[in-house]
């Protein structure tokens, strides 16, 4: 039997909460609101740029390779150790990709640099 509500019903619920809770926050701010310092603003810059990057990356370069990438800055920009980064940067895209291609079975981009 067919599920009457659908796929699209999570998702769209869990939006329209957050665009309400988006509206609320709108609304009613809080007056004490910190903002960060210089600092922490690039780093915040940088984390959303890494990301943003990211799904091109994976185009090009592929899923395991764009994500020790993007992992490896982000952990070096938030203060790890650059050999612990790059180790747990290795260690998530490796498992990651095991989880979705072996156990999901659902493919990964490979990337088109690699099938030239």
């Amino acid at each position: 039997m067919a599920d009457p509500i659908g796929p699209k019903a999570l998702p769209n619920v869990v939006a329209f909460i957050l665009l309400m809770a988006g509206f609320i926050s709108i609304i009613r701010p809080k007056t004490d609101v910190v903002w960060p310092n210089r600092q922490v603003r690039a780093k915040l810059v940088g984390a959303v740029m890494a990301l943003l990057v990211y799904p091109l990356a994976l185009e090009v370069l592929g899923f395991v390779i764009s994500t020790m990438l993007v992992v490896t800055g982000l952990s070096y920009l938030y203060g790890a150790p650059p050999r612990r980064g790059l180790g747990a940067a290795a260690t998530l895209a490796v498992v990651l990709w095991l989880f979705f291609v072996q156990v999901l079975a659902l493919p990964l981009p490979i990337g088109s640099v690699w099938l030239r």
